[in-house]
């Protein structure tokens, strides 16, 4: 019998396929041709954040909208603490949330809507709570409630969305993601390091997103206390904690020569050394780091396993660790 985390894992490109034959609420295809005075601010908590985080990378490298600003993307707590963060109305806000009910990312809609009087979006999951027409002005729905607490399918499928969102101004990125998914066949084999007790884990522009989603999913599924790093801030100092017991796990491209000098840094040392660069996935260019983290997502699924514990459980079946959930609002 397989996990949750597992299934969930395994079902991420049917059910990239099925949003994409789904289509996105009426109004967003004229919403998102932006003014060229527009911005778009992603926001959202944990694996939300990242999504956040790879759905700015995505705008700024695909979203051909009429030259308005760079997008940006920004922890939903700190949107909430922040004083002022200069939105204006011609602007949109995305708060990606899951289950629709984290403290900050709703309170940041609320905030965009009444503060700034912004566009407000929200991508949510289907079940998820109703959402407030008076904050909301666009809900997008993604895939079912995630069965565990360790976020993939939801995390994907929110991608989805952008990328759909982005095919309103760039119909060749949209039709390369779903050749991507097409040429998309799961499980992907994964090596399982000899010292994943100490294991960094570095990548770089778009792939440092993967990189620090995949050290959160190691944490939620095996509580191995993994540490991950943009490629140069490690070798602008982190990399002196690399030893003869240290496993190095490297998001990076072979057109990247930062990742060349980082690998032979590591190799004089005597680090072990896992290389998922992204030449070893055969799908479009644009797309690789996504092979990455499914890679990624997997790695975190072989280490459970060996390690004996369930990844769906987030320590929720442990005392003291279900009792001190009890005091923590999200």
């Amino acid at each position: 019998m397989i996990s949750n985390y597992e299934r969930n894992v395994l079902d991420q490109p049917e059910e990239w396929k099925r949003l994409l034959r789904t289509k996105l609420p009426r109004g967003l295809d004229t919403t998102f041709n932006l003014p060229k005075s527009g911005r778009l601010i992603f926001a959202g908590i944990g694996s939300s954040y990242w999504a956040a985080r790879f759905s700015e990378f995505l705008w700024r490298d695909y979203a051909h909208v009429g030259g308005g600003e760079d997008p940006i993307s920004i922890q939903s707590f700190d949107f909430v603490r922040t004083r002022d963060l200069h939105i204006r109305p011609e602007d949109i806000v995305i708060v990606f949330s899951h289950r629709g009910t984290k403290t900050y990312s709703m309170q940041s809609l609320e905030i965009a809507k009444k503060r700034y009087e912004a566009t407000t979006v929200l991508i949510t999951g289907v079940g998820s709570p109703a959402s407030k027409p008076d904050i909301v002005d666009f809900r997008i729905e993604t895939c079912a409630q995630e069965t565990c607490g360790a976020f993939t399918i939801s995390l994907t499928s929110a991608i989805v969305r952008i990328v759909q969102l982005i095919g309103f101004s760039n119909k060749v990125v949209l039709e390369r993601f779903k050749e991507t998914v097409k040429s998309m066949t799961l499980p992907i084999d994964v090596q399982v390091p000899k010292y994943y007790d100490n294991l960094v884990i570095v990548g770089d522009l778009i792939r440092e997103v993967v990189a620090r989603e995949i050290s959160l999913k190691i944490a939620e599924t095996t509580y191995l206390p993994v540490r991950s790093f943009g490629l140069e801030e490690f070798l602008h100092g982190p990399r002196v904690t690399l030893d003869k017991q240290t496993c190095l796990l490297v998001f990076s491209s072979v057109s990247e020569p930062r990742r060349e000098s980082l690998i032979k840094y590591a190799k004089t040392v005597g680090s072990e050394i896992i290389d998922i660069h992204d030449g070893l996935f055969r799908v479009p260019t644009e797309f690789t780091w996504l092979c990455q983290l499914v890679w990624g997502q997997l790695f975190a699924l072989e280490l459970s396993k060996v390690l004996k514990i369930n990844p769906d459980s987030i320590r929720g079946d442990e005392f003291p660790y279900d009792k001190a959930r009890e005091n923590l609002i999200l």
